[in-house]
């Protein structure tokens, strides 16, 4: 899927035009400051004030220049590129049937005898009125939407309006059924038909302050592909146009876990979102639905239906299956079930089986161990002797506590050679934990590897990367200090100097940047470089960034910052008015710094969609991206500074250039820098370099092990997690509360 970005062109010159007004202010000041010296002097400032406007001319008249061209390709008939959004489609169905696919292998779905869970029509009250559902106002009587697991599609598809609610009870299956309806209704599509495409978001992730279909657009970027992004002449997304054509079938899993608050304005939002024609699906437990609806409105057009539990007779046909019989044909579960059925004392057994989580619970923690479920009835015993004790509660935390330390006990996973040794039932409940409580404290149901960084104390980020930062600039710009060859000359000592200070400042402005925010970017990046057949867009993407004010702002900094070394200059008897020299410099190492970062954003496409459906791909694109954006960063930067040097140098220290930084030590000098490029750009601009951290921080202070993704994809693989394209999320949340009350 290539979609060729056009984006928004401005007309404004104005920040173009006060860059080169504070150019020729400055050859005038020094032109003023050089009145009275000595000729050779005055060549060499004047050398340095020339060759920073040549460069810098030539820069901007070359984007100007094609920006205009690109302004004006924009009047001529060109082909829409959102005429490919049938091919647009089939790569995202492709890319949603792969993510789906692996994800019911984890979750059993498929399985050769899966649990029936059926439902039946919800009640009347919380659903539209059948005339507005059925799209003829002379329909009045229900549709029958009674049906089972594998019938979700055909039960969806008999609806006319094409919107259904599907109500159940905590560990009901919502989730699962959420998961094969994506699945079912992507075999049922044609390919080249231009039918919608089902994609499945957790609604626990939407503010409803934000409207629907925007955050939408944006989960498609963030969770599909990030091509999704590029946008029209009229600054529409691809994303966007996708939802508008109606070629996205949503799949809203998970209303309750929006916030008990938000929920009513969570309806009038999609109400006041959907538009004719607009089909979905959405997943909710019946109270909070109910309460939503009574404080709001009904979903709009929308029919409603109820899963139903688990009969006593499903379980007893189910379980049994789960294990392996005796010598008189008889398995473990028979005569518990037997005495649940008929003794009242147990009948709470029955009660908490009767969800399809809790019987999955109930399956791993027994039939697939030595364990007895005789233990159930025992722990009902025990309850029967506290008043004050909750039977329900009792034998739902002993399973959803078995069954994490069923998962990862050693006789469980014996032959997964990749885990650690340390990897034991205690430690994996502690982890699992704090996991829990992190997405608890910061009210998140998706636990992406990137948002870590949020468990780690603010100052911690600071001080690390501000020390980085410092122990990073100190021996690289300091460079020309300690290895030069200065003679003597006092030089030297101002240059350690300003470079000391320097960088004490950008270590605690960058440490606090970093700190507060604890990164920059907010998501990883899905990036790959390419020039081929892309200079009228990448020449376009850097007229764009030259007219921000970030623009403006960047090199300020860098003029201040080349004055700063200009003033030390300044206080050495040796050297005069090297102030403007210094601002000269800075300004011109801003500017090349500015071009190298800006073209090598601009050189960045996104990836293939279909190559990213996974934390542990999306992590290892953005570490990639990371480095090789950090390499051309690196290089070019250096080059630029060593550039500057060389034509700056001997004017702001009275010494020539060879003499000093000759004999290969501005080479060693150029190596440094591009390293200390790389290694500043990882730290700051990428989730990878914050990640880092909290990838040594977690685990230092035993929140996590050492191999956080390892474990995080054990966890997946074990059933503890699932995945919904490059985030975690718990199998339940009545899993994830547990683990987060488990100290």
């Amino acid at each position: 899927m290539v979609i060729m970005s056009a984006g928004r062109r401005r007309n404004n010159r104005i920040p173009i035009a006060l860059f080169f007004i504070g150019v020729v202010a400055l050859a005038i000041r020094l032109a003023l400051q050089l009145r009275g010296r000595d000729p050779e002097d005055a060549d060499a400032y004047a050398g340095v004030v020339s060759m920073w406007l040549g460069i810098a001319s030539i820069a901007l008249s070359g984007l100007t220049a094609l920006a205009q061209r690109n302004q004006l390709s924009q009047h001529s008939i060109t082909p829409d590129p959102f005429e490919s959004l049938d091919a647009v489609t089939e790569t995202l169905a492709y890319a949603v049937r792969k993510q789906w696919s692996n994800e019911v292998e984890v979750r059993r779905v498929n399985e050769s005898l899966p649990l029936k869970t059926r439902w039946v029509n919800g009640p009347d009250e919380i659903s539209d009125h059948w005339p507005n559902i059925r799209d003829d106002r002379t329909q009045r009587t229900a549709l029958q939407l009674g049906g089972q697991l594998e019938q979700i599609a055909d039960v969806f598809g008999r609806v006319p309006s094409g919107r259904l609610v599907v109500l159940g009870q905590r560990g009901a299956g919502k989730t699962i059924l959420a998961s094969r309806f994506v699945l079912d209704m992507l075999e049922r599509r044609t390919a080249g038909s231009g039918d919608p495409v089902p994609v499945l978001f957790p609604l626990g992730a939407w503010n409803p302050e934000t409207p629907l279909r925007t955050w939408l657009a944006d989960r498609l970027v963030d969770t599909i592909s990030p091509e999704l992004k590029d946008t029209d002449a009229q600054g529409t997304t691809l994303a966007t146009r996708l939802l508008d054509k109606q070629r996205i079938l949503p799949v809203l899993d998970g209303f309750d876990e929006i916030g008990e608050q938000l929920r009513a304005t969570a309806i009038r939002a999609i109400n006041a979102d959907l538009r004719l024609g607009d089909r979905l699906l959405l997943t909710s437990r019946p109270s909070e639905y109910a309460s939503a609806v009574a404080d709001s409105d009904v979903l709009s057009r929308a029919a409603v239906v109820q899963l139903t539990d688990l009969t006593t007779g499903q379980i007893d046909e189910h379980l049994p299956l789960t294990t392996r019989r005796d010598g008189n044909g008889q398995t473990k579960w028979g005569s518990v079930l037997q005495r649940a059925r008929s003794e009242p004392r147990y009948a709470p057994l029955m009660e908490v089986l009767s969800t399809p989580l809790m019987v999955m619970l109930a399956r791993t923690v027994y039939s697939e161990t030595g364990d007895d479920p005789v233990e159930l009835l025992d722990i009902l015993d025990r309850v029967a002797l506290d008043p004050a004790a909750d039977p329900h509660r009792a034998l739902t935390h002993r399973l959803l506590a078995g069954f994490v330390s069923t998962v990862y006990a050693k006789s469980y996973r014996a032959g997964v050679k990749h885990l650690r040794d340390d990897y034991t039932p205690d430690k994996a409940t502690e982890w699992l934990g704090f996991l829990a409580r992190h997405l608890k404290r910061h009210q998140k149901t998706e636990l992406a590897w990137w948002e870590l960084v949020l468990a780690v104390p603010r100052w911690v980020v600071g001080v690390v990367a501000g020390a980085v930062t410092v122990l990073t600039v100190v021996p690289v710009v300091g460079f020309t200090g300690w290895a030069g060859n200065w003679h003597g000359n006092d030089g030297r000592t101002a240059w350690i100097t300003a470079t000391v200070v320097s960088a004490l400042v950008c270590g605690i402005v960058g440490g606090t940047l970093i700190g507060r925010g604890r990164g920059i970017r907010s998501t990883p990046a899905r990036l790959q470089l390419r020039a081929k057949g892309r200079m009228r867009e990448i020449a376009g993407d850097l007229a764009q960034r030259l007219r921000s004010w970030r623009t403006a702002a960047w090199l300020l900094v860098w003029t201040a910052g080349g004055g700063f070394f200009g003033f030390a200059g300044w206080l050495t008897p040796t050297a005069a008015a090297v102030i403007p020299v210094g601002l000269a410099a800075g300004v011109f190492a801003g500017s090349g710094i500015w071009f190298v970062v800006s073209l090598i954003r601009a050189l960045g496409v996104p990836v293939d969609p279909t190559t990213t459906v996974s934390p542990s791909d999306l992590l290892h694109t953005d570490r990639s991206t990371a480095f090789l954006q950090g390499l051309g960063v690196g290089a070019g930067g250096a080059t630029v500074f060593w550039i500057m040097m060389l034509f700056a140098f001997e004017p702001a220290s009275g010494l020539p250039f060879e003499e000093v930084l000759g004999a290969g030590r501005w080479a060693a000098g150029w190596v440094a820098t591009a390293g200390a490029g790389v290694l500043i750009w990882v730290l700051y601009f990428p989730v990878w370099g914050p990640w880092l951290i909290a990838r040594i921080v977690l685990p230092l202070t035993g929140k996590l092990p050492w191999g956080v993704m390892t474990f995080l994809d054990d966890a997946h693989r074990s059933g503890v997690l699932r995945k919904v394209g490059g985030v975690y999320e718990f199998r339940h949340g009545y899993l994830r509360d547990h683990l987060a009350d488990t100290r």
